[in-house]
């Protein structure tokens, strides 16, 4: 198994994200999601190697999302126990815990 990223020359990853902030109103369709991108391209985020806004995304489902957000919650505990906490809650839903829980693929 290897990243979506590694796959092709590009570098280019499997996912894309939408920084909502960014976005004006509140589009509840994908027609209107589409028309906000449009209107505010900058709120997407391509995730490209070596960029400001790099990521690799996790869903709860991913079979070790679980392992990886108490190790987030872990590491951030002593800067901010509040968000760790919160991010502890994720773990209850996450990897095992999710009832769509699947290898990633």
């Amino acid at each position: 198994m290897k990243l979506d990223r590694n796959l092709n020359p590009s570098g280019k990853g499997k996912y894309a994200l939408i920084n909502l902030r960014k976005i004006d109103g509140d589009p509840r369709t994908p027609q209107d999601m589409a028309a906000a991108i449009l209107a505010q391209p900058e709120a997407v985020q391509l995730g490209i190697i070596g960029e400001p806004d790099e990521f690799w995304l996790i869903k709860l489902k991913d079979k070790y999302a679980a392992a990886a957000l108490q190790a987030y919650a872990d590491a951030a505990q002593a800067d901010d126990p509040e968000y760790a906490n919160q991010v502890r809650e994720m773990v209850k839903r996450a990897g095992p815990n999710s009832p769509f829980c699947k290898s990633p693929d």
